[in-house]
């Protein structure tokens, strides 16, 4: 009966570890698809701001949309994890 006990303990130990160390991984890809969000945001303005100055305003929608898209991409990642129970996404920019 021991051994049956010792068995059922180290098992829900395991699941109680393996699924420790998925969040740990997942909060990761999740911090990384946040960055991804963020550069494409802030890479759009820059490239609509260059191509402003530059003179070919023809080519400063591309820039805008590519900020729109991976500023919502950003917001959604951040909304949808944080609302499923992973915590508050804060990203180190150090």
């Amino acid at each position: 009966m021991n051994i049956i006990n010792l068995a059922i303990a180290t098992t829900r130990l395991t699941a109680v570890l393996a699924a420790n160390d998925w969040a740990t991984g997942f909060g990761s890809i999740v911090s990384l698809l946040n960055m991804i969000g963020l550069v494409l945001c802030f890479g759009g303005l820059i490239f609509a701001a260059t191509m402003f100055m530059m003179g070919q305003t023809e080519r400063v929608l591309y820039g805008v949309v590519g900020a729109a898209i991976g500023g919502l991409a950003w917001v959604i990642t951040k909304t949808m994890f944080e609302d499923g129970g992973g915590g508050e996404i804060t990203i180190d920019l150090q």
